[in-house]
């Protein structure tokens, strides 16, 4: 029978967090791409399924709300499911508790494409479904994001050359390093007086090695905890962001 849900338990260490002590938004992520790719792996449509097509999955889009930060020296369980399936895209939902208290501290909303690894354009999923019974019935009790648009006034801009070290398996630019480009935008003075309660990412184009990022940002709708990020290379949007900080 498929685990339709899959639970990863982890220890989170003093070499994963910030100066914070906490799991910065980076990790997150990269934790989140991990259990879903331990998760695809085991019902079936991991990547060696998904090579014998010719494609390959890439994350679209995520939503993350955090009512609590994880911290060091503590364990965690992080479950994964799928919600939905089509031809194009997957949704898949994520949940993080308190491996001891069981307190939510985390939930998460992913949207999943495929790439054809000859053309680089969207690939069919429709050969990956056949003869599965994989989406649960799992409600997701948290809220997806919104419409993410450009930065058209930005008060914050640098750039950025993508090196060896920011590349991946598909040869384009990992996820941590544009999460890293975006919370980069902030000061640790930021960071010491707030910390992000909600994170929306759209990523809409590849970068690639050797290519400049010019990175901006602006707050949403002149709200003074609420950003817009977008990160463009040769004046086209690679990821547009939105992130909600909190005070401490």
């Amino acid at each position: 029978m498929i685990q339709k849900v899959f639970t990863n338990e982890f220890f989170l260490t003093a070499s994963e967090v910030n100066a914070q002590r906490e799991m910065p938004l980076s990790r997150l992520v990269t934790t989140l791409i991990d259990t879903a790719t331990c998760h695809a792996n085991l019902i079936g449509i991991g990547f060696e399924r998904m090579i014998r097509e010719g494609i390959s999955w890439v994350l679209s889009r995520l939503t993350i709300d955090m009512p609590e930060v994880p911290t060091v020296n503590r364990a965690y369980r992080l479950s994964t499911w799928v919600e939905s399936t089509s031809r194009l895209f997957s949704e898949r939902d994520f949940e993080m508790t308190d491996a001891e208290s069981g307190r939510v501290i985390m939930r998460a909303h992913s949207t999943w494409m495929a790439v054809n690894m000859t053309t680089r354009r969207p690939g069919d999923l429709t050969p990956i479904w056949d003869g599965l019974d994989i989406v649960t019935d799992r409600c997701f009790e948290g809220e997806k994001g919104g419409k993410l648009m450009p930065v058209t006034n930005p008060e914050r801009e640098h750039s950025y050359r993508f090196a060896v070290s920011d590349i991946d398996v598909n040869r384009h630019v990992t996820t941590r390093r544009y999460i890293d480009l975006i919370t980069d935008m902030w000061t640790l003075d930021h960071y010491e007086a707030m910390r992000p309660s909600r994170f929306e990412v759209a990523f809409k184009h590849e970068a690639h090695y050797d290519e400049e990022a010019h990175v901006v940002s602006a707050p949403h709708e002149g709200s003074p905890e609420i950003s817009d990020v977008a990160i463009e290379v040769n004046s086209t949007p690679c990821c547009l962001a939105r992130i909600r900080f909190e005070t401490r």
